[in-house]
């Protein structure tokens, strides 16, 4: 959690202005210090300046004593003011060089956390629909800088708890586009930079700044208006989604495209923990289950998300027709399915996807509808003819 750039520079002028002010303050005080020892202490110029500089300073060696009552009003005036304008002054200088020493301290801490994140996405703008990709990040364990330029939305993400609290997050204020935010961004080691700020100029002027850092960054963009879906392509981004026809959670999926991978897997049912077991084993996420039929080329999906090893197993055996139903299809094309996983990064879904090879489980990654329809088809066909049946 850190402090806003424009509060800490409000911070750092008002300090400025109070010492500005305070040692206009002392210099008059001087003076009045001083032309009060010649005329009513009846000092010369050299005792004035001495005898002004150690009543401020509370020395008081008592070589030169007030005596009048004017004196004495004139030496308390002088001694409270000067005294409490220096206190003013060196609080106020205190509480810079704690504040500097603050600050220092949250950048080095923040420098520290995102040279050290690897494979983390930055999240440009938090609003309605950033919110809920923030939510689909964080609910796989992604680390993630969130930036937006608006001081309100940064205090609100620092007043959410859950947000503030989770070590792989990091809250930056400022403008995107700007090229020293952009060097705080660790970008070239980012899965990806999502932009959902709600303007499309600003969309198009972060892409646009962006790409001339790095022309490999994945860039996933906002549109808030149809027409304007050309124009980040054309500065720079690798998908635009509109959530006129989609949301945050097809903006989160988009993002993850180059770490989103299709597994065409066969198994029994008895099988199916195993191949749980080896996903989410390398901290990978079931995003989809799609079912091939013979004969039909588009397969049924069935949307998951982040679950369990325990909801995915109960999920699995939810709607007890529907499940039969599955069994049956599963003799016929021998437990032929897909699934849709995301992952941290590439190594954890190659790593995945070769321990499904070395189980025997897997029949293809990132397979075309056609080929699938072709593999299923021929198991169809198999079966029939073991089984001798007509199906004229």
């Amino acid at each position: 959690m850190y402090d806003s750039d424009d509060e800490i520079n409000s911070m750092k002028e008002f300090s400025f202005r109070i010492t500005l002010y305070g040692i206009v303050i002392l210099i008059i005080i001087f003076a009045y210090g001083i032309l009060g020892s010649i005329f009513i202490m009846q000092l010369d110029i050299v005792d004035a300046i001495y005898f002004t500089f150690e009543t401020i300073a509370t020395i008081g060696y008592g070589d030169i004593v007030p005596v009048t009552n004017l004196q004495k009003a004139f030496v308390t005036t002088l001694a409270f003011a000067g005294i409490g304008t220096i206190a003013v002054i060196i609080s106020t200088v205190m509480r810079n060089i704690t504040l500097k020493l603050n600050e220092a301290r949250s950048d080095s801490i923040m420098k520290r956390k995102i040279e050290h994140m690897n494979n983390h996405y930055i999240l440009c703008g938090y609003g309605r629909v950033g919110s809920v990709v923030l939510d689909e990040l964080m609910k796989r364990n992604q680390n993630v800088i969130v930036i937006d330029k608006d001081p309100n939305v940064i205090e609100s993400l620092q007043n959410n708890d859950e947000i503030s609290s989770d070590e792989n997050i990091v809250i930056l204020h400022g403008d995107a586009s700007n090229p020293e935010i952009m060097k705080k961004f660790n970008i070239k080691k980012a899965n990806g930079l999502i932009l959902t700020t709600g303007s499309d100029v600003h969309n198009i002027y972060i892409a646009l700044s962006i790409r001339d850092v790095t022309e490999d960054t994945w860039i996933v963009a906002r549109a808030s208006r149809s027409s304007n879906v050309h124009r980040l392509y054309n500065a720079g981004a690798d998908k635009v989604i509109s959530p006129e026809a989609s949301g945050g959670s097809e903006l989160f999926l988009a993002s993850v495209q180059p770490y989103l991978m299709r597994v065409t897997t066969k198994h029994k049912p008895g099988d199916t923990e195993k191949e749980i077991d080896i996903i989410l084993g390398n901290e990978c996420t079931f995003e989809d289950i799609e079912y091939h039929f013979p004969g039909v080329e588009k397969p049924f999906i069935r949307k998951i998300g982040v679950k369990s090893k325990e909801e995915l197993l109960k999920y699995s055996k939810t709607n007890p027709s529907a499940l039969n139903s599955l069994k049956i299809m599963q003799r016929l094309n021998e437990g032929l399915h897909s699934h849709k996983i995301s992952g941290p990064d590439q190594e954890a879904l190659n790593k995945a996807v070769k321990e499904l090879k070395e189980a025997g489980l897997l029949v293809g990654v990132n397979m075309s509808d056609d080929d699938i329809l072709k593999i299923n088809d021929e198991k169809f066909s198999q079966f029939i003819d073991k089984h001798d049946i007509n199906i004229e």
